[in-house]
């Protein structure tokens, strides 16, 4: 349900505002493609989407956080079906919507209710529900239709946009998706909803409330402009202080893409400074970004480093593709225990930034084409101190040519105490041994 707010006005009259650059962008259309046409007889739809099967099986071990309401072997469903919806007005503006709606149920999703009911305090920080997806942005486009104890069915819209594309560049204005840096498993310099590290399905990232300005400049570059207005996740109004005015310029340097980002997100300051290129046959990317913490308390803030390299080639008719990637996160604690109760790192992992609570990974994948329409893959995500970390291998088989099967497995490894093997909840006996699981996956595109 939208939530009653000035900032739905606004909304509405930014789009109206869009309206008053139609008539030059109609003007500059090709006049063989329009001539003796009525503007109405060039509309175009675009009508697509997917369904989303998918059925697993989860562990919990003996001493985690699930153990008060049983660590029986779980079994888990989840059904997702997205429509998607693209309206070319011309070929300078169009209109696009996506509409999902998510069928969750399984051991899972009633282990966590009951943790949610018996034991607030345990669950608080460890569960969450739709209900906190569009918590800090400017429309709640989520509404709960059902929720038991049994299951909880959800929709939601994850887009909504209005784009015109003048000569000099775009702008768009609504809900979208915005990806910055060049981070493949971790991407410091994408502050607005980075996928997981451990996301292995991205075909959709989720979207934002806002407004991107892109255009091209004379020094062979581009440059976008964003403008992300939030609530505050207590108060629930909109809050400058819970926005982002964001700004990234895009150019070469010689062989080399360079980007340089600055931003002013919640209330605090980001520097980040990009770069990819090659080195042989293999790709390279690296960004380097500093953040002030809030208010500026720490003045000298706290840096984030990735890099990475990727590589495809081919052993015995067979293609490969492989990467290493490493990342450093400065607000990275030895005590994971202790980084549970830090303020700074919480309210980032809240906002969906920052995914660890260790200091230095180590992190790789490869694929292997076993045929064109079956591959398989590995994914590691290293804690380099511990060490522990994260294992998932997977493989996906074109059914068909408009659906695939996935089969996968997400596995943890590391000792008592480390980040991925179980560290001690802050306030309890329980530790936060992570659900090792195996799924497969049903998806058919339309």
């Amino acid at each position: 349900m939208m939530k009653p707010n000035n900032g739905n006005i606004c909304w509405v009259i930014s789009f109206f505002l869009s309206l008053l650059f139609t008539q030059n962008l109609w003007a500059g259309q090709d006049p063989v493609l329009y001539e003796n046409k009525a503007w109405y007889e060039n509309i175009d739809n675009r009508f697509g989407g997917h369904l989303k099967l998918e059925g697993g099986v989860t562990g919990y071990d003996g001493g985690s956080y699930f153990e008060p309401v049983g660590t029986d072997t779980g079994l888990d469903g989840l059904a997702n079906v997205r429509l998607t919806d693209k309206l070319i007005l011309s070929e300078k503006i169009y209109f696009e919507a996506h509409y999902e709606a998510f069928l969750k149920s399984g051991d899972t999703y009633g282990k966590q209710q009951d943790l949610q009911k018996y034991f607030p305090l345990l669950a608080a920080g460890l569960t969450s529900g739709p209900s906190d997806i569009d918590k800090r942005r400017l429309l709640d486009l989520t509404k709960t239709v059902k929720e038991t104890e049994d299951y909880v069915l959800w929709n939601r819209l994850d887009r909504l946009f209005f784009s015109i594309k003048p000569s000099w560049g775009d702008i768009i204005v609504g809900r979208q998706a915005v990806t910055w840096g060049n981070g493949l498993i971790f991407n410091p310099m994408d502050l607005f909803n980075p996928f997981a590290p451990s996301d292995t399905v991205r075909d959709y990232k989720m979207g934002d409330d806002l407004v991107s300005v892109r255009f091209n400049t004379e020094l062979s570059g581009e440059c976008n402009l964003l403008y992300v207005p939030r609530r505050d996740a207590t108060t629930g109004e909109v809050d400058f202080k819970s926005s982002s005015v964001a700004g990234k310029f895009h150019f070469f340097a010689g062989d080399i893409e360079m980007d340089v980002m600055g931003a002013l997100h919640y209330n605090e300051a980001v520097l980040g400074l990009g770069g990819s290129g090659y080195f042989k046959d293999a790709a390279w990317r690296a960004d380097l970004v500093w953040s002030t913490l809030e208010d500026g308390r720490d003045k000298k803030g706290y840096f984030e480093f990735v890099v990475n390299i990727d590589y495809s080639w081919v052993w015995r008719k067979k293609n490969y593709y492989g990467l290493i990637e490493y990342y450093h996160n400065g607000l990275g604690k030895n005590n994971y225990t202790n980084a549970m109760v830090d303020p700074e790192v919480m309210e980032r992992i809240d906002r969906g930034e920052l995914f660890v609570l260790g200091k230095n990974y180590l992190s790789g994948q490869i694929q292997m084409e076993l045929h064109p329409l079956f591959n398989i893959y590995l994914s590691i995500i290293n804690n380099v101190r511990d060490p522990s970390g994260i294992i998932q291998p997977r493989a996906i088989f074109s059914v068909t040519q408009n659906s695939t099967l996935h089969f996968g497995a997400t596995l943890f490894y590391g000792k008592k105490g480390s980040e991925y093997g179980g560290f001690l909840i802050p306030g309890t006996n329980y530790y936060t041994n992570a659900a090792p699981n195996a799924y497969v996956r049903l998806t058919y595109y339309f």
